[in-house]
């Protein structure tokens, strides 16, 4: 970073004037430095877009996305710029950068293939290493975590299957009941009208008997006064 400071300086100071880019990459430091990250970045990027071609901005670029927590782009300026660094020791810088920014969305097996990579062109960085097994140890705890929702899932989903079997056999119960007492209220209503017939049954044969007996009766009560007739 202040090699690249000095670059830009001495570039200033050989070319004799301002450039456009100049002037942006100015704005854009200051903004930077006021922790106004959103701006900073804009003029960083106008700036890479005017300057020459041999001139990298990448690099802050980067660190003002991460830093306005525009974790998308800051890693895909991050990848770029290992891409295109020749240097061992500053692509593994890019790539521990890379790292970082997975980190901070959360993409733990993309922070652990980047800080994997960026050890393997610098072995010695402690903090490369560092971040690698914690990236490992959340990544794990991330796998739990999944694990543990999964199964709380599994068991709300069980109950609910549980619980709505319960209300259908509730509900064939109470129809079954229902139907149960339909039938008896039928078969009662039913038997009504069967022992008011018996009744009357009952009725008119006795009522039959009366009148046979009655009519028996006056027969031989003429058979008597026929009788009596005669003798006289």
């Amino acid at each position: 970073m202040k090699l690249f400071a000095l670059l830009v300086t001495m570039t200033i100071q050989f070319s004799g004037f301002s450039q456009p880019w100049m002037d942006s990459l100015k704005v854009a430091r200051k903004a930077y430095k006021n922790k106004e990250y959103d701006k900073a970045t804009k003029y960083y990027k106008s700036a890479q877009n005017l300057a020459p071609k041999e001139i990298d901005l990448s690099e802050e670029i980067a660190q003002s996305t991460y830093r306005s927590r525009n974790f998308d782009d800051s890693e895909k300026v991050y990848q770029q710029a290992a891409a295109s660094k020749s240097d061992k020791k500053e692509k593994a810088k890019m790539q521990h950068n890379l790292g970082n920014t997975r980190m901070k969305k959360k993409d733990y097996s993309g922070a652990i293939e980047a800080y994997k990579e960026s050890l393997k062109n610098n072995p010695n960085d402690e903090e490369t290493r560092y971040n690698l097994s914690e990236a490992i140890r959340q990544k794990k705890q991330q796998e739990q975590q999944n694990k543990d929702q999964q199964s709380k899932n599994d068991n709300n989903k069980a109950e609910d299957n549980k619980d709505n079997q319960s209300n259908q056999n509730n509900s064939k119960q109470n129809n079954s009941k229902g139907s149960n007492d339909s039938k008896k209220e039928h078969n009662q209503s039913s038997s009504l009208p069967d022992r008011q017939a018996d009744k009357m049954l009952d009725n008119l044969t006795r009522q039959e008997s009366e009148t046979k007996r009655r009519i028996a009766r006056n027969q031989r009560g003429n058979s008597n006064s026929t009788k009596s007739g005669k003798n006289w």
